[in-house]
């Protein structure tokens, strides 16, 4: 009986021996899966507490985890060792070049050098260009062929203008449409890759509607978040058909709440500077309605000094536009299925309103469209058939392909473009 107690007890005692050794085994990895986390939020506690605010809409603190130099060197650390990776890629990709070079000039002679000093063609990501545009009006359907030849009726009017509530012409008039329009198509086929981005002398023409007289010469640049990605492909492919230019760089989670995150305005501007941009559309806002950030302090979503800080940010886009002759659509957001962001995109509405002061520029409400009721969210809305369609996605934010197509239509309308001959 004694034996048995005995070897009970010295099992147990082995067992207990044994999960103390696995534990013990397992102290390394665990010191080396902290150490590494440490190491991480070391190098990239600026980048983390940037992500968490764009994300998380709060303060995760790791910058102001600790007053020591020696913490906040992590980011100096970090900016040297980027610099110094590019740095070798940079020389890398210059020596491949240079080898390529040399194995084509022993193979093909001073041709490969003649071929090498052409000027390549224009690969800008998500440029597009060619002929053609038909559009539908609204949600109806219905078909509008669009040229530069003026279109008769208010209604047409009120279809360009209503919402902008800019189309008068501008003050510093221009030469005829017909005229106008011929001098950009000269432009068009003198331009090269090296005059591309020579800054406009004047801003693009109106037509009696109102609307934006674009050539081939002419580009389009949109910008936005992820309500944009959306609309933008719609946009592009019938500027592409009426043979004018864009360039698509809408991204998602982004907007003018934080720019630490993402920086538009300091986007937009070295745009411009390296492409002719004529007209600039920007659609934004759905994360936008939260806190701002200003060093160790929140400044509440609204506030005085919130709106004083979004609005100059709003107008530094605008205003640097002007400058560059280029007009400005700015698309209002529309009624959101979350209550706390749709009481908030009503106070940035009302900031994007008001940065468009002159008829350079147009602010399109989005509501109206896609809602029956301006005031009121809806999924789905009642088309002039009486036919209902979705036009709002399960979150309440983004579009089904008909909202999509409704937006980039009220873009569109804004847009006389080239007539494009068919042939025969």
């Amino acid at each position: 009986m004694m034996a048995k107690v005995k070897t009970k007890a010295k099992l147990k005692a082995e067992a207990r021996l044994k999960a103390t050794k696995v534990d013990t085994g397992s102290m390394p990895t665990l010191a080396v899966i902290a150490l590494t986390l440490g190491l991480l939020f070391w190098l990239r506690q600026d980048a983390l507490d940037i992500y968490w605010q764009q994300t998380r809409h709060g303060e995760l603190g790791l910058t102001h985890l600790s007053d020591a130099e020696l913490w906040h060197s992590g980011t100096d650390v970090t900016k040297v060792v980027s610099r110094t990776l590019n740095q070798q890629i940079g020389a890398m990709e210059e020596t491949q070049e240079r080898l390529m070079l040399a194995a084509n000039v022993l193979w093909l002679g001073k041709s490969a050098l003649i071929q090498k000093d052409e000027p390549a063609p224009a690969t800008a990501q998500k440029t597009h260009t060619t002929n053609g545009l038909t559009l539908k009006a609204h949600a109806d359907g219905i078909a509008a062929s669009v040229s530069t030849s003026p279109v008769a009726g208010k209604k047409m009017n009120k279809e360009i203008g209503s919402n902008a509530g800019q189309s008068q012409k501008e003050p510093d008039k221009v030469a005829s449409v017909s005229s106008d329009a011929q001098l950009h198509t000269t432009e068009a086929v003198t331009e090269t890759e090296e005059n591309r981005a020579v800054p406009l002398n004047q801003f693009a023409s109106l037509n009696e509607d109102g609307r934006i007289v674009l050539s081939p010469s002419d580009k389009v640049l949109l910008v936005g978040d992820s309500m944009m990605q959306g609309v933008a492909p719609h946009v592009a492919r019938a500027l592409q058909n009426g043979n004018v230019k864009s360039l698509d760089l809408s991204r998602q989670s982004t907007g003018l709440t934080y720019p630490g995150y993402f920086d538009w305005p300091t986007t937009i501007k070295n745009t411009i500077s390296k492409e002719r941009i004529s007209v600039l559309v920007v659609f934004l806002g759905a994360n936008d309605t939260w806190d701002m950030v200003f060093g160790n302090k929140y400044e509440r979503f609204g506030s005085e000094k919130w709106q004083l800080t979004y609005a100059s940010r709003v107008e530094s886009i605008v205003r640097y536009a002007h400058a560059q002759h280029i007009r400005v659509i700015w698309l209002g957001a529309p009624n959101m299925g979350r209550e706390n962001i749709n009481r908030g995109v009503k106070v940035l509405n009302q900031l994007f309103s008001a940065a468009i002061k002159d008829s350079a520029s147009r602010y399109l409400s989005t509501r109206e469209l896609l809602s029956d009721n301006a005031e009121t969210y809806q999924k789905a809305i009642t088309r002039e058939d009486g036919k209902s369609v979705t036009v709002r996605n399960e979150d309440g934010i983004h579009f089904t392909r008909a909202g999509q197509k409704i937006l980039s239509d009220l873009i569109l309308r804004q847009f006389a473009l080239p007539t494009v001959s068919k042939p025969l």
